[in-house]
């Protein structure tokens, strides 16, 4: 079908890659990301019951900047709702900051850290689009280019920013007049289908509330563009779900491309898990931002290796 890549053939699934790095709850071994911090500007964007929710702002260099307002890429790390790491897409942010963009990484609220379940997830995943656009001015970013881009449980909830309407999962007091949804979304292995076929039913209040978070069940045209990439032998979230709703959302004349990552489990994108498939991942990314022309293609991108640190 025309929406779906398949790259059994591209690379090589990598030896060092095993059954326990495919399962929650164990952390995927990202600590080391944290260094790359170093070279981010740190701000709060959200502060809410108590909590100051930071976000990790990196820029690029002035050679490489543009003269216009540039594009934004906008991080949401995997957590399951439960527990996960802010420095997951660092070297990505690192990365596409080279590449002439702002890149931001947002913390959000978890069950392990606050009590909190996939609803406030989904709330600080509009906050964060908003904090963009009014903010745009002063990072000297465009508000009409930004992507969001999430994994697992944060790909569902930049996700349901663009593809859930209305003010049920807007915080309480926020401008509902700035629009929360991104202009692209890139997805990895993301929670899609919240029925009990797909993952997280029970991490909602109540089944009624799961159904109305199942984004296969929101598809309808005019979406953003979206990019999905899932590995098929992903035994936390099904790939089945991503196949479903890519084919689906094509039909209603979306812009939805799947990737699907033969043999590769959960969290395979992550540049400490696996640098050959991090670096198709990234590729694939790269192109798709070209394609839409949110960067200036650039044949002579390194890609991956800058600013990160072993």
């Amino acid at each position: 079908m025309a929406f779906l890549e398949n790259v059994t053939a591209l690379l090589p699934a990598p030896a060092h890659m095993s059954n326990s790095e495919d399962s929650f709850p164990k952390s995927l071994p990202i600590d080391r990301n944290r260094e790359l911090f170093r070279t981010a500007r740190e701000e709060i964007y959200k502060s809410v019951n108590g909590v100051d929710l930071p976000v990790y702002i990196w820029g690029p260099d002035p050679a490489k900047e543009p003269p216009f307002p540039k594009s934004v890429a906008a991080f949401f790390f995997g957590s399951g709702w439960d527990h996960g790491q802010v420095s997951q897409f660092a070297p990505h942010c690192v990365y596409f900051a080279s590449r002439g963009m702002v890149t931001l990484a947002f913390d959000y609220r978890l069950n392990s850290k606050h009590g909190t379940g996939p609803k406030e997830a989904m709330a600080d995943a509009r906050s964060a689009m908003r904090w963009i656009r009014l903010n745009a001015l002063e990072m000297g970013v465009n508000p009409g280019k930004i992507v969001g881009i999430g994994a697992s449980g944060g790909a569902h909830a930049i996700a349901s920013a663009a593809l859930l309407e209305g003010g049920a999962y807007d915080e309480p007091g926020e401008d509902a007049s700035i629009n929360p949804a991104p202009n692209a979304l890139v997805l990895f292995n993301p929670v899609l289908d919240t029925s009990k076929h797909g993952f997280g039913l029970e991490r909602f209040p109540t089944p009624a509330d799961a159904k109305a978070a199942n984004l296969i069940r929101a598809i309808r045209p005019g979406f953003p563009p979206m990019l999905v990439m899932h590995g098929t032998a992903d035994r936390v979230i099904p790939a089945g779900g991503s196949y479903e709703f890519a084919k689906k959302a094509t039909r209603k004349k979306n812009i939805c491309r799947l990737i699907e990552f033969e043999g590769q489990g959960h969290g395979f994108f992550n540049f400490n898990l696996s640098f050959e498939m991090y670096e198709a991942t990234l590729m694939a990314m790269d192109q798709f931002f070209v394609e839409l022309g949110f960067i200036e293609a650039d044949p002579e991108a390194g890609l991956g290796t800058e600013g990160v640190v072993d």
